[in-house]
């Protein structure tokens, strides 16, 4: 409040003043004054440029200025209008005072030689009088309360590593890899075991000079690995709603409270100081997963190739250790499919069809609020059957195949895996298992599925498999255990019962 109230004053009086140093004596000079005043006035609050081009001219001077960048104080700007219009009459008299007079009598007085000094001593004050001041500042309250007291060097940063200590340092930074992606809540919530270090891509090395301080951002939700030599890897894990970008000192001498991590000593060793971003590396070897999480039958995985839509003659089936089918067609051509071998009916000498399919719409129960369907899927039909198998964040149904039409629908709930804490996988992405729920139309009461189960669903419609059901809250999308980017992935397969004489 009171940085707009001088801002309102001075723009008030600082045309007339400038127009009285300049010596204007016209009415359209006086108005060139308030333009200049209000150009200037415009650009060191818009632009940072002009602000710092101001401080620099006046480091100059005995009394140097630091100014801080508000748009917002723009809406003092009408001041100049009330300026030329209240001060502009002023102006009038004088022009009116300099007009030749009628010869007079007596002579004139001559006026004291002080005055015209006194007059300029007094512009020089009201100029002075026209900048903003602030008082000195106080202990913060917040964490963004204070302002370092003095310019410095700065960058547009969320935290920064300060060099506390007396020698320059080398540090190596490892950020997130660009692909990955994370959910904040969990992330934050124990960023140690959240994350694995295989999701961090290759260092940088920054050299720190004392005194100064290494800027780190983050406009989202985001983490680092830090060491250097005798500094231990440490992991550095915020979310830009702690602490949002802004511009910050870089320098230890003039540091922004709660935004600037210490690189100090600890010994004969380095250390970061305590800091709420501050946590533990996570372990060289993440934890294996724990015997409640693994699934209950072979196969654990769903994953196809497809020659293209296509229908013809399995000339042979040929099934690896892996859970992995190849089925070889009599043109020629093969197909390539991953998935528990009872979820495959296909045999030799069977006519089937193949084809891709995409859910991209729809209303399922399984989806969180304001998730959208997505998911990709392969079915295969002949005579006898008919396979859909999914992969995304819905599941398998009769409906999705003309001989399921008419089978009833069922709901679907999923919770965690009860006894199974979340583990990383092979490409570090974090993986909680779930356990899925059926009931409705479609099934004898409530079913309970984890990966590797299945449930007959009613009046013998077919089949549901379950081959995976987990949230990935902290994911590598690149990587191909997530081909379906999105934080739950379930892979389920349909065998439909063979379709009425």
């Amino acid at each position: 409040m009171t940085g707009k109230l001088s801002d309102l004053a001075g723009l008030l009086v600082a045309p007339a003043a400038l127009a009285a140093l300049l010596r204007v004596s016209s009415r359209r000079g006086f108005l060139g004054a308030h333009v200049a005043t209000g150009a200037v006035f415009s650009a060191i609050n818009l632009a940072p440029q002009a602000a710092r081009a101001v401080e620099a001219l006046m480091a100059l001077t005995p009394l140097p200025w630091r100014i801080t960048v508000d748009p917002t104080d723009l809406m003092a700007l009408p001041a100049l209008l009330v300026s030329y219009r209240v001060l502009g009459s002023y102006c009038a008299l004088g022009e009116a005072a300099r007009r030749p007079q009628p010869a007079r009598q007596e002579p004139a007085r001559q006026e004291p030689a002080r005055r015209p000094i006194a007059e300029r001593l007094a512009l020089m004050a009201g100029s002075l009088a026209c900048a903003a001041t602030s008082r000195a500042p106080g202990p913060c309250d917040a964490p963004d309360a204070c302002v370092p007291p003095a310019p410095g060097p700065r960058e547009l940063a969320s935290l920064v590593i300060g060099n506390t200590t007396e020698a320059e340092r080398l540090i190596r930074v490892r950020r997130l890899r660009a692909s990955v992606r994370v959910d904040c809540g969990v992330l934050l919530d124990d960023p140690t075991s959240a994350l694995s270090r295989d999701l961090f891509a290759n260092a940088e090395t920054w050299l720190i000079q004392p005194g100064r301080a290494l800027p780190l951002g983050n406009a989202g939700c985001d983490a680092y690995l830090i060491d250097a030599d005798g500094l231990p890897l440490t992991l550095l894990a915020w979310s830009a709603a702690q602490f949002p970008e802004q511009i910050i000192s870089t320098s230890t001498e003039s540091p922004q409270p709660e935004r600037m991590i210490a690189l100090q000593r600890a010994g004969a060793r380095l250390e970061l100081a305590e800091h709420p971003a501050v946590f533990d590396a996570p372990p060289l070897e993440p934890p294996p997963p724990g015997e409640a999480c693994s699934p209950s039958t072979a196969g654990s995985r769903l994953d196809w190739t497809l020659p293209g839509m296509v229908k013809a003659v399995v000339a042979s089936v040929t099934s690896s250790p892996d859970g992995c089918h190849a089925i070889r067609l009599e043109d020629g051509s093969a197909a390539y499919f991953c998935a528990p071998a009872e979820a495959l009916p296909v045999k030799a000498g069977d006519l089937i069809s193949l084809r891709s399919v995409t859910i991209t719409g729809g209303i399922y129960p399984e989806l969180r609020k304001g998730e959208q369907p997505l998911a990709r899927g392969v079915v295969i039909e002949s005579e006898a059957y008919a396979v859909v198998a999914l992969q995304g964040n819905v599941l398998a149904r009769p409906w999705m195949l003309d001989q399921g039409a008419d089978a009833g629908d069922f709901s679907v709930g999923l919770e965690p895996l009860a006894g199974c804490d979340a583990f990383h996988d092979a490409c570090g992405s974090l993986v909680a298992p779930l356990e899925v729920s059926l009931l409705g139309e479609g099934v004898a009461g409530v079913v309970s599925l984890r990966a590797g189960e299945r449930a007959e669903l009613e009046e013998g419609a077919g089949t549901l498999h379950l081959v995976r059901a987990e949230d990935l809250p902290v994911r590598d999308a690149e990587c191909f255990t997530a081909p379906v980017d999105q934080p739950r992935l379930l892979e389920s397969v349909f065998v439909a019962a063979a379709a009425a004489p």
